[in-house]
């Protein structure tokens, strides 16, 4: 019998079983072979780590935005920062406040983070694939699809979302919380790029800094601008800030239908093809005359409109936006109508801008549930 099992390790799992007493008999059930191709897959190939400017309201998205204040409160990016320059590992600051660990080697982030969760009386076990999770009287039965069984008095389920299926994420955690009737939010692919009415093939692959505004034709209503480079693709647009526009569209969209008794991805897809667009603000100087003669700019109209098709896929999102309502749970992540079960980082109703919002918040999260269990 184990104190506390944790499903899937990542970021959060694996911050959780650092920050949990020490003297909790603790597991890991990891669902594939290697945590190491899982972090050249999920962007820390890098050392990524943090942002240092994040603002709870303005960074994170989700029915219930403002609990990020509570949760950066109880556990920041300055604190992230701190516990590894407490190991004297140093950390780097790079483009729009990112930070990175000094050597820019993901491999020494990982040692440390293993190296803490085994330290702190963490087991860790590999190729787990969980078929199931119920409570049977006071403590929980994992069973793995082979049918061997794991017992614990504490679990936090941790699994992926859908999106991004290289990493295994199959959003198979839907099924547990569904089983123990905990309501969720719509499911939706999150920090995607755009695909566009209007073929931009034989500009693609090329940034270009510009002002973006993404609007709603119907309403006139501007969702969302911001000003960094954009990626022109073979089908359409990408880049950090169309990522946050598909964040924020969703977040749109969900509160536009929110009065509806039921959804479908069709109704969302159908309005976007309808009624959204993105205008394109250049910069006359410093935007190459190849995509000038492509778009007929000239000093006196510098501004595009494109009409949007739809979202790219469920494999290209880097996130997923979804998540069990904040309401569900209590300050510290505990499901309030099941003792002992608790949800971290992606299974939350919660996601993050592009540029390692989310990251951090798994780091919160997983050290507000390893504290508390």
């Amino acid at each position: 019998m184990y104190d506390f099992a944790i499903i899937w390790w990542w970021a959060a799992g694996l911050f959780a079983s650092i920050s949990a007493p020490k003297e909790m008999k603790k597991i890991v059930l990891e669902k594939t072979k290697s945590m190491w191709t899982k972090v050249l897959l999920s962007g820390w190939e890098r050392a990524n780590l943090t942002n240092i400017d994040i603002e709870a309201t303005r960074d994170y998205f989700g029915q219930n935005r403002k609990a990020m204040i509570s949760i950066l409160k109880r556990f920041s990016q300055y604190d992230t920062i701190s516990l590894f320059e407490e190991a004297w590992i140093r950390t780097h600051e790079e483009d729009r406040w990112r930070i990175i660990l000094e050597s820019g080697n993901s491999k020494e982030l990982l040692d440390i983070l293993m190296k803490k969760s085994k330290a702190n009386n963490t087991e860790l076990k590999t190729n787990f694939e969980v078929k199931s999770l119920k409570k049977i009287d006071d403590y929980f039965e994992i069973v793995r699809l082979s049918w061997e069984k794991i017992k614990a008095k504490k679990v936090l389920v941790r699994a992926g979302g859908k999106s991004f299926s290289q990493v295994w994420t199959t959003g198979d955690w839907y099924n547990i919380a569904q089983s123990f009737w905990l309501k969720l939010a719509h499911p939706y692919r999150s920090l995607s790029a755009f695909a566009t009415k209007k073929d931009l093939s034989s500009i693609s692959w090329v940034s270009t800094n510009l002002s973006m505004t993404l609007f709603d034709k119907t309403t006139s209503k501007e969702i969302y601008s911001e000003f960094w480079p954009i990626l022109f693709t073979h089908f359409g647009l990408s880049g950090p800030i169309i990522f946050n526009a598909s964040t924020v569209l969703w977040e749109y969209l969900n509160k536009t239908f929110q009065d509806r008794e039921s959804l479908k991805d069709e109704d969302f897809e159908k309005y976007i093809i309808e009624s959204i667009a993105v205008k394109l603000n250049f910069d006359l100087e410093n935007t190459p005359k190849r995509r000038l003669q492509f778009f007929e700019l000239n000093p006196d109209n510098l501004e595009i409109s494109l009409d949007l098709q739809n979202w790219r896929s469920w494999k290209e999102a880097k996130a997923t936006w979804w998540g069990i309502l904040l309401n569900e749970l209590d300050n510290n992540l505990q499901a309030k109508n099941v003792e002992g079960l608790y949800f971290a980082w992606e299974v939350l109703d919660l996601t993050g801008k592009t540029g390692w919002f989310n990251l951090q918040l798994a780091w919160s999260t997983g050290y507000i549930v390893g504290t508390n269990v």
